[in-house]
């Protein structure tokens, strides 16, 4: 089955939903591998392709990209690589945006900057195709998990075959693994993609905070608390009326800023 942005994003809702019921941080809530999934260091299918890691997974380099790697000095690989930042604030940020609180404004900072600028687009530009890769990678590693799963159901029917042909006995009651089993590993390698999208969720909001897109950078002093209701006060010291927001109203925003990003950026 092919990858399908749609299928994924009902994936990662059910993802949602599982955090609400165990913490991501929290592995003790994990359902623990039966004798079925223990780890044996010579079965051949200890090594999964598409076991999630615990830290963000790398998108295949080319040949290219790995001749200029050996040239450089070896380091170590972070877990999530970042775009090369530009050489001035001018031309690698929006500019100050923290104080941005209302859509129009916000509307207004993004074209007349991330539009009308090709170093800030090619950035956003590579977040999103770095997303992208990611959701796809995780989502073909759910697929070869279930597909090792039924694999493991048909060659206990052809060893169970092949031991009826012989006259051997066979034991019916006796399954590789049952559909709890299963569910329990599909269940824990969804724990360690929820985990991985968090880790990449809050590396993405620390880029866009440092390029400077309203909404992700904006000052906390200008962010309500949950109980409270946005309203317009007066700055102390500028004289200015600045309007408050609530969280909830921030994340909406923030939504919406990247649905426009997408719009701008996104590759046709």
């Amino acid at each position: 089955m092919d990858y399908n942005s749609a299928d994924l994003t009902s994936v990662l809702r059910t993802l949602s939903a599982l955090s609400n019921q165990q913490s991501p941080a929290s592995s003790s809530n994990i359902v623990p591998p039966t004798d079925s999934q223990a780890h044996h260091p010579d079965d051949p299918e200890d090594n999964d392709p598409y076991e999630p890691s615990e830290t963000l997974p790398s998108v295949p380099v080319t040949r290219q990209q790995q001749a200029q790697q050996q040239k450089a000095l070896p380091s170590p690989i972070p877990s999530y690589t970042h775009p090369p930042r530009a050489q001035t604030t001018q031309n690698g940020t929006t500019g100050d945006s923290s104080s941005i609180t209302t859509w129009n404004a916000a509307l207004r900072h993004v074209m007349r900057t991330v539009s009308q600028n090709e170093n800030l687009q090619s950035r956003i530009r590579w977040l999103i195709r770095r997303q992208h890769d990611h959701e796809k990678q995780w989502w073909q590693g759910r697929e070869a998990l279930v597909k090792k799963q039924q694999a493991r159901t048909e060659k206990k029917k052809e060893l169970d075959a092949v031991l009826r042909s012989v006259g051997a006995p066979v034991d019916n009651n006796k399954s590789i693994s049952t559909a709890e089993e299963d569910q329990a590993e599909l269940t824990n390698y969804d724990a360690k993609v929820y985990r991985a999208s968090r880790q990449m969720a809050d590396a993405m909001i620390a880029e866009l905070r440092g390029l400077g897109i309203p909404f992700f950078n904006i000052r906390k002093d200008l962010v309500l608390t949950a109980d409270a209701k946005s309203e317009t006060v007066v700055n102390p010291f500028g004289g200015l009326k600045e309007t408050l927001i609530t969280r909830q109203d921030l994340l909406q925003l923030q939504r919406r800023i990247l649905e426009l990003l997408l719009d701008l950026c996104g590759e046709q």
